[in-house]
């Protein structure tokens, strides 16, 4: 029984925060503007272009920053950890509470940590009236990348992205399905950088799993879609803005 109930509980968090989209960050304007004496390892990572869509469900590699004596890497780690416990599907998020757990699948990977490289991430919104989803953007007004905490496991070069309760932003747009009310963990550049040190304290990670990232440093637009493989009208690219309410579906405003 508590193997099925913990199978369950982890399964279930596979369907929230799997998708999301970063441009070319590897110049001297990307991350070694944000993180001076970065090290990037280019046989792993490959070349610098934009990936404006990346769909965890697909367990695609991406940018990932990890911490190696007294340097931080760029390197290529995949997405989705699978359990060693007779189930092959990948795990692509990890649900902070569960990380301090002691005893917890998760628990067990919080020495193993790592950054999650994006310029944003995607989430749908349900709308009264409307059939389908709204598709969202939402990133840093700063510009910043965002720096999403994750856990990995060493053998597999994979990992999970951890995600938590929702802020306003993420409540109103990601309001709907079994993990409505989610997000990923998403802090403050320098707080992120913190987790990934090989001497943080059980007291720092739950300061960083604790936070709660402030609505007004967000923003966010409608897109096209999100995983659908019809091509956009406008030929523009997946994380770019569209406008819903002169094609139909749904109204561009606001949230607040």
């Amino acid at each position: 029984m508590i193997f099925f109930v913990r199978y369950y509980l982890l399964k279930f968090e596979i369907v929230m925060c799997v998708d999301i989209g970063y441009k070319s960050m590897l110049g001297p304007d990307g991350l070694p503007r944000y993180i001076p004496g970065i090290k990037i390892n280019r046989e792993q990572v490959g070349g610098d272009k934009d990936r404006p869509h990346i769909a965890g469900h697909t367990n695609p590699n991406c940018w990932v920053l990890v911490e190696g004596g007294d340097h931080i890497f760029v390197s290529d780690f995949g997405w989705g950890i699978t359990p060693g416990f007779k189930t092959p599907t990948p795990l692509y998020n990890a649900r902070s509470e569960k990380i301090l757990e002691r005893g917890s699948f998760w628990n067990s990977l919080n020495v193993n940590r790592c950054l999650v490289i994006a310029d944003g991430v995607y989430e749908h919104q349900q709308r009264v009236g409307v059939k389908k989803k709204v598709p969202y953007y939402i990133k840093q007004k700063s510009g910043a990348p965002f720096l999403i905490p994750a856990v990995f496991d060493e053998n597999s070069r994979r990992f999970s992205i951890i995600t938590r309760s929702a802020n306003g932003v993420f409540k109103e747009i990601h309001n709907a399905g079994p993990n409505k009310h989610r997000m990923p963990l998403l802090c403050p550049m320098s707080l992120a950088l913190e987790w990934i040190r090989k001497d943080l304290s059980d007291i720092g990670l739950l300061h960083i799993l604790s936070f709660l990232l402030p609505d007004d440093l967000l923003s966010y637009h409608t897109v096209y879609s999100i995983r659908s493989n019809t091509e956009r009208p406008d030929g523009l690219k997946e994380n770019d803005f569209f406008n819903w309410s002169q094609s139909g579906r749904a109204e561009q405003s606001s949230l607040f």
